[in-house]
């Protein structure tokens, strides 16, 4: 196959999601032009983000066009493993726009304020100082980190689902969580915002036990300042518990009710603001909306590829079987 034939038909598999992927790497890359002293060495961030912008523009469709599944599958699920390392940059990022004593929490608070006459983060934790309630509220928010996975779990051991549509089922999942991550992720560059446990009231001063042991020390060791606005926790989940919905009524009761929980704990744990969770439920809202309106080309011509194969196929075999 010539260079040109290859470069076309990876064009074909290269779907939405690369082409956002690719946008968030280099749009980041050039953050540290605007704020050259934040990042320790701005040169290696910028190459590595454009090494990696490549990679994603290539080896994600080359992968889509493999004989063996589970390379196919990585495929379509390669973006929100990469979540975690585009999290860690906001470190940095973060501070290119803002400086670190100048979040909008003010402007948070504020809003809050006038909305209700309180601050709901501060005093529902002193209104229900409950070791159970707030042990499970840390397992809540802490079930943030699973979701996904078992939405995964569920569409893979489904029986009455075929298998096209199961790949459809996790490329849907994946373009919308995708989505939504990506849109946190800018916000906590342009407009950071800390959250009440850091920007005002510390821990909560409720005992608890075994998550809330974890989660402290998550906290303590991996949590990041300005990454509140909205609530990725509540918009991320949101996708999981959509599109379990959808697929999977029998799990809607259980997908629910964690849902409903986290939502509960981002506030009463001080990790957000009630404004956090509203934001975090519209981003959700509007990117469920939208996404499946768009479409994806690339998507489509590999479903049509796909489907003249099986013709193709079928034809074969009408032919090779004997007549009586």
């Amino acid at each position: 196959m010539s260079l040109r034939r290859q470069l076309v038909t990876l064009s074909l598999r290269r779907m939405d999601i690369d082409r956002w992927a690719v946008v968030y790497l280099l749009a980041s890359a050039f953050y540290t032009v605007l704020g050259p002293g934040v990042v320790p060495d701005p040169w290696s961030f910028v190459a590595v983000h454009a090494v990696a912008a490549l990679a994603v523009w290539f080896v994600p469709p080359l992968l889509r066009g493999s004989r063996w599944f589970l390379a196919r599958l990585a495929g379509d699920i390669y973006l929100p493993l990469l979540f975690p390392l585009f999290y860690a940059e906001l470190e940095y990022l973060g501070l290119i726009f803002f400086a670190f004593e100048s979040s909008i929490d003010p402007a948070l608070i504020s809003l809050e304020q006038w909305i209700f006459g309180f601050q709901p983060s501060l005093e529902w934790s002193r209104v229900w100082p409950w070791p159970w309630f707030h042990e499970l509220m840390e397992f809540a928010y802490f079930s943030y980190y699973f979701l996904a996975l078992a939405f995964l779990v569920l569409v893979f051991r489904a029986r009455g689902v075929p298998p096209p549509a199961r790949l459809d089922a996790v490329r849907d999942f994946v373009r919308d969580l995708s989505v939504t991550m990506l849109v946190c992720y800018t916000f906590y560059t342009i407009l950071p915002a800390w959250g009440p446990k850091y920007f005002r009231a510390g821990y909560v001063t409720v005992d608890g036990w075994v998550f809330t042991a974890i989660m402290r020390h998550l906290h303590e060791n991996g949590a990041l300042l300005g990454a509140a606005f909205p609530s990725s926790h509540v918009a991320g989940s949101l996708i999981p518990w959509w599109h379990t919905w959808k697929w999977f009524p029998r799990h809607r009761w259980w997908m629910t009710t964690l849902y409903v929980l986290l939502c509960m704990s981002t506030v009463y744990n001080r990790y957000h603001y009630v404004v956090d969770v509203l934001a975090g439920l519209l981003l959700g809202v509007i990117v469920l909306k939208f996404g499946a309106a768009l479409g994806d080309k690339a998507r489509d011509a590999m479903e049509r590829g796909q489907l003249r194969d099986r013709l193709a196929r079928a034809r074969r075999l009408v032919k090779r079987t004997p007549r009586s």
